[in-house]
């Protein structure tokens, strides 16, 4: 079973200095963090700034909706799959008029790709569940988890980096 969710931020784990994108329930209180790359959280936030920045150059995420765009095809959901050994997994569903496709990808470039298409993500309630069980193994409680985290605005980054 599956349920919807939508970005709530963009934060750094003030621990170990890395990328976090925080999914939340659309409909509920589950969340789930996702440790990225910071390239990737500099993708995210190009996104998330709804075109306040633009860049000089695609990036692949451009190609690739180009591309699906030009085959008449789009993005009709992603879902987070799986989390094993930390390493999250997703699905890219792309949907065009003869059939529908579906790819695995990293979680950020599933969302990515949802963002770009205005697709819905989708998580699979399992990997909430080995989440907080990765959680708690590691000595930690949602409240802890996230005074570790540092949240973050798409423009602190894209000002930063630019």
């Amino acid at each position: 079973m599956t349920f919807q969710a939508e970005i709530s931020g963009l934060f750094i784990d003030r621990k170990n200095g890395e990328a976090v994108l925080m999914l939340k329930e659309q409909e509920g209180t589950r969340t789930l963090p996702i440790w990225i790359q910071m390239e990737d959280m500099f993708s995210v936030a190009i996104q998330l700034s709804n075109g306040q920045f633009n860049l000089p150059r695609p990036f692949a995420h451009d190609l690739i909706k180009t591309i699906v765009h030009n085959l008449q095809a789009k993005v009709g959901q992603v879902v987070i799959t799986d989390i094993e050994d930390y390493i999250y997994y997703a699905q890219v569903t792309i949907v065009s008029p003869e059939k529908s496709l579906k790819f695995d990808a990293r979680p950020s470039d599933a969302i990515l790709m949802a963002l770009k298409f205005d697709a819905p993500i989708c998580i699979v309630e399992e990997v909430v569940e080995k989440q907080v069980a990765l959680i708690e193994d590691a000595g930690l409680t949602e409240e802890t988890l996230f005074q570790r985290l540092q949240k973050i605005q798409p423009e602190d980054i894209i000002n930063h980096s630019a």
